[in-house]
């Protein structure tokens, strides 16, 4: 394959995103995706996917936000990167999905003392729904130029095919309603956030300690105070009123639109990015010794392996008290 400058709008023109949408979604994350913007999706991202009491109680509950944040993003980024990157059709992105739903059974079986986790179809459908809209929503509240029409269709497909694999507490999801199109995705996110929600100590608890680690990851000492402020931007405020994380006055709003216009402008002129992202990402990734050195905590009672970015943790499971 020929590269050039910006190789990958040329490779993504030349496919149908009814029938290349697996590729399409491959290249343009592997490409064209660095580790800090996903990053940025997945922290903020996981602070609105747990606006609904029961997710931030199973977050909580298992405990690995707050003790293990690093293993964490990790594990959620092989996640990823295998739905992503090698593809829904591939071992690998289902053997993922696979590995997500015994992930999600085994934590139902052992909180049968909380009120419900996974089996509310809608925990289902915003997570993947808020992958694919994510930085288009993102862009055009910047003024930016969003997602074009194939990668919109593609993310679509991508997202509906994902849903298909997984499973809720009472079965698989493959029979169940997705979002139609593109424009039904966005619908269904704006109306999903636009729900009453109870705060709950846990989501301020667990939302506190996202913000953090993403600002202690990502940013000098000096810096961190703005690492803090940009995760509260992209959470949004009526999320971060939500779990009581506090607002930004509007100066320094004014200073993470400056950045993050600047970012994605950058982005727009620098050349796509010939290693692909999983590589990078391995590169960068600690081991086992280093990540026990990093979070020397206790782990009994805590559930391992669960994914940053996991799906339906804030169902209801029906028939179980509260």
């Amino acid at each position: 394959m020929r590269r050039g400058y910006k190789w990958v709008d040329r490779e993504l023109s030349r496919m149908d995103p009814e029938t290349g949408w697996e590729r399409m979604v491959s290249l343009y994350v592997g490409h064209r995706v660095p580790e800090f913007a996903l990053a940025m999706m997945v922290y903020p991202g996981t602070m609105r996917m747990m606006q609904p009491g029961f997710g931030s109680a199973t977050l909580a509950h298992t405990s690995k936000l707050e003790t293990r944040p690093h293993r964490r993003f990790q594990d959620g980024n092989d996640f990823l990167m295998a739905w992503m990157v090698d593809g829904l059709s591939s071992t690998a992105g289902r053997g993922a999905a696979a590995r997500l739903n015994r992930i999600h059974l085994a934590v139902a079986r052992r909180t049968p003392h909380l009120p419900g986790n996974f089996d509310d179809t809608d925990d289902f459908v915003y997570p993947l729904v808020l992958l694919a809209t994510f930085g288009d929503r993102l862009q055009t509240s910047l003024g930016l130029p969003g997602t074009s029409e194939p990668m919109k269709t593609a993310w679509h497909r991508w997202a509906q095919a994902l849903f298909r694999l997984l499973e809720r507490e009472s079965g698989p999801l493959s029979g169940e309603a997705f979002p139609e199109d593109w424009d039904a995705m966005t619908a269904f996110a704006v109306e999903f956030e636009s729900r009453p929600y109870e705060p709950a100590e846990s989501g301020h608890r667990v939302a506190t300690a996202m913000m953090d680690f993403f600002a202690e990851r990502w940013f000098p000492a000096p810096l961190r105070s703005f690492g803090r402020d940009l995760t509260r931007y992209l959470a949004g405020e009526r999320v971060c009123r939500l779990h009581r994380i506090g607002w930004i006055s509007p100066r320094r709003e004014r200073l993470v639109r400056v950045f993050l216009k600047s970012a994605f402008r950058a982005q727009r002129l620098l050349p796509d990015s010939r290693t692909p992202l999983p590589v990078r990402l391995r590169r960068n990734r600690r081991t086992n010794a280093q990540l026990k050195e990093l979070e020397p905590y206790r782990t009994t009672g805590t559930t391992g392996g669960t994914a940053t970015w996991s799906c339906g943790p804030s169902g209801r499971r029906s028939g179980r008290p509260g």
